[in-house]
């Protein structure tokens, strides 16, 4: 007689699996806790207040859902720059609130130029005959350049420039100018001056606008800021979105059409941040037969002498330089004259 070895297997009853479920829930939630009572500690992931405070409180600056924000229209705003040796600057605005003494939609028969931008092409620290897009018009007076350029702009606020006003105009050539820390400029949680600014984010490929985020509980963790800040650091995230935003401009010049180029603008020094953000500027307009300048070699030939004492922004001299470039660059790119 055959005797069978037979396992009798009991099932396991539903309160056993409730209670693996919240032990694992139990862990996962004394994780998160102990992750960020570490990270509090360090003080290096601090979620952004929310709203965002008004940062320059010197210009006169409001919320404009079309591009963000601009300056209040049509007003004159005086600030200092430089603490060792400071100087009164000017901001005089037009009616669509941009930094310029007269108005975009006057008219005008010469070709225009258009340059989007932040700071730099807004001209902070120097007053407005000194920046470099009014340099290159007293270079070429047969041009008629106009300036878009505002502080703390990314490639996305550029875009809805452009688009907002910049397209009205009819321009010859639009010329985008990107800094080096522009490139970060698109991430969700990035608020400009202070304004709760419209957000593109990627949807299947496609650029599409958001309002800004408004922050859950995730949201308010330090642990959260510091995942956001790996995934945006150490992934194609920001590349990717700042390709879509480049890929819109590239169509609104076929649309239109006008010319196109791109600008790098680099920091005081060549780090190795710079390096690889104007490489990658560089192959896209490349790949996508766009005029491409970098400034790189001309702003650190002059060194320190380009920049405003204790102040990230050209000076005088960096403006005139600048424009001096700019000069051969567009000459270049067969702008039509009268």
């Amino acid at each position: 007689m055959c005797v069978s070895d037979t396992v009798t297997s009991r099932p396991v009853s539903r309160g056993t699996g409730t209670l693996e479920f919240l032990l694992v829930v139990a862990m996962v939630v004394v994780a998160t806790l102990l992750g960020e009572i570490a990270l509090r500690m360090t003080g290096q992931f601090r979620p952004n207040t929310y709203p965002p405070p008004r940062l320059r409180q010197g210009l006169l600056l409001e919320a404009w859902e079309p591009y963000g924000y601009r300056l209040v229209p049509s007003t004159r705003a005086t600030y200092l720059v430089s603490h060792n040796h400071p100087r009164a600057i000017t901001v005089v605005s037009n009616r669509d609130g941009f930094r310029a003494n007269r108005e975009l939609g006057e008219p005008d028969v010469r070709p225009r130029v258009i340059f989007l931008g932040d700071s730099f092409v807004f001209g902070d620290g120097v007053q407005e005959p000194e920046r470099f897009t009014n340099v290159l018009e007293t270079l070429e007076p047969s041009w008629r350049i106009d300036n878009l350029g505002m502080v703390g702009y990314g490639p996305d606020l550029m875009l809805r420039a452009l688009e907002a006003v910049g397209l009205k105009l009819k321009p010859a050539i639009v010329v985008l100018c990107i800094y080096t820390d522009d490139f970060r400029r698109v991430r969700p949680e990035y608020a400009g001056m202070g304004f709760l600014i419209p957000r593109f984010k990627l949807e299947a490929g496609h650029l599409v606008s958001v309002p800004y985020p408004t922050p859950n509980l995730w949201n308010r963790l330090d642990l959260s800021v510091a995942v956001n800040r790996v995934l945006w650091n150490y992934t194609n995230r920001e590349w990717d979105l700042n390709h879509a935003i480049l890929d819109r401009f590239e169509q609104l010049a076929d649309q239109q059409p006008f010319q196109k180029a791109i600008i790098f603008l680099p920091g005081k020094d060549d780090t190795p941040a710079d390096q690889k953000r104007r490489s990658w500027l560089r192959y896209y307009a490349n790949s996508h037969a766009t005029a491409f300048l970098d400034l790189s070699d001309a702003i650190h030939k002059m060194g320190r002498q380009a920049f405003i004492e204790g102040n990230p922004h050209l000076n005088s001299a960096g403006n005139l330089v600048v424009a001096q470039e700019l000069d051969r660059f567009l000459s270049g790119c067969h702008l039509p004259s009268l």
